[in-house]
């Protein structure tokens, strides 16, 4: 689950991790480990729905596009193919798939993590980057679920030695701006100093560090954590129980009613044309996909 702020909030933060030291690989370019051998769900048989394209306000359709912010290096949720270029994960798929829907080209852009909601709407017109859905965020913007996911730890195969219900003492490798990044940091309060926090700003720089024995175990979604073990040829394998589950939300400025709109009209079509439950499939997922579209429900 990704965590983002507003940009007070943000500054806040970032304070809070200087505090607890970054690891100067945060910037690590490695390639991802966990590239999938799938293209994922094939979108282009999705045409546009009229009654739903006649929903999209003026200033967003005008230019034919849909402007998605969104950080390509979280998989299965968004990552590179092997070719190092190409786009792919299941919010890849349900962007290209409300875009068609909407009757729109999808413009996807690329960025850090603590520039996409505070990008809405002046840079991006939605946000689809596995953001976690809670009160506070929803006060700020709208969101719509989509999918569920929760916290689980990642270990080398065969470590039975990291305990997920006390890390003090370990190393561990987190992705920066995420909710279990948070976690950690308050776990890292208790230790007295005895917790090493390792933090990148891509999840898949995270899993090759693991993979490559620079920590002891990685926090991250269920959902990453899975794939993460798939694709890794059995080097890595989960530990302890998944806690924290929250729905993830596509966001849009809080100002945008009628995009909001617009979008929970196209994201219940999918759902009702089964098309966001096989996106998830094609990912390997199957629960916790959203049955119902709504904007910012109660939690």
């Amino acid at each position: 689950m990704r965590r983002f702020e507003t940009a007070a909030l943000a500054a806040a933060l970032a304070l809070t991790l200087a505090a607890c030291g970054s690891d100067d690989s945060s910037s690590d370019s490695t390639s991802d480990s966990t590239s999938a051998a799938t293209t994922g769900y094939d979108t282009s048989s999705i045409t546009k729905v009229d009654d739903i394209a006649a929903m999209v306000p003026a200033a967003v359709s005008e230019d034919g596009k849909l402007t998605v912010g969104d950080n390509i290096y979280y998989a299965p949720a968004e990552f590179y193919a092997e070719d190092g270029t190409t786009p792919i994960g299941y919010d890849i798929d349900l962007a290209n798939a409300l875009a068609k829907v909407m009757g729109l080209e999808l413009d996807l852009q690329n960025a850090e993590f603590s520039t996409i909601l505070p990008g809405l709407p002046d840079k991006f017109e939605m946000a689809i980057a596995n953001i976690s859905v809670n009160e506070d965020r929803m006060a700020n913007f709208n969101m719509i679920p989509y999918f569920a996911t929760g916290s689980t730890w990642t270990v080398t195969a065969g470590n039975t030695d990291f305990d997920p219900t006390n890390i003090c003492g370990t190393s561990v490798g987190v992705q920066t701006g995420t909710v279990q990044d948070e976690e950690i940091a308050t776990l890292a309060e208790n230790c007295d100093g005895d917790l090493d926090v390792q933090r990148y700003d891509q999840q898949s720089a995270v899993t090759t560090a693991l993979v490559g024995g620079k920590f002891d175990a990685m926090y991250t979604d269920s959902s990453v954590a899975d794939y993460a073990v798939s694709q890794t040829a059995g080097q890595l394998e989960t530990t302890g129980e998944t806690t924290g589950v929250v729905p993830i939300g596509i966001t849009t400025a809080k100002s945008d009613t009628e995009l909001a709109e617009a979008t929970q009209a196209a994201l219940q079509y999918l759902i009702d044309q089964g098309i966001l439950a096989d996106i998830f499939d094609a990912w390997g997922i199957t629960d916790q996909v959203a049955t119902t579209a709504e904007i910012n429900p109660a939690l």
